[in-house]
């Protein structure tokens, strides 16, 4: 058994590829990556460094 995946562009080239399929006998299937249940993903850890703490003071403003 074959496997193709496709990817249309809009709901009309979906359709027409569906019809032609049915046209044609064959088989199709849909498949869903998003929100699947059986995928594991890793959680990231969060990169925050640490900020250096700002101790500016103002500079002296020249005498004129």
């Amino acid at each position: 058994m074959e496997a193709l995946i496709v990817h249309p562009k809009n709901q009309m080239e979906l359709n027409a590829l569906k019809s032609v399929m049915k046209d044609m006998g064959i088989r199709y299937e849909k498949f869903h990556t998003r929100g699947a249940k059986t995928q594991t993903f890793e959680p990231r850890t969060p990169a925050n460094k640490e900020k250096p703490a700002r101790n500016f003071k103002d500079k002296p403003k020249p005498n004129l």
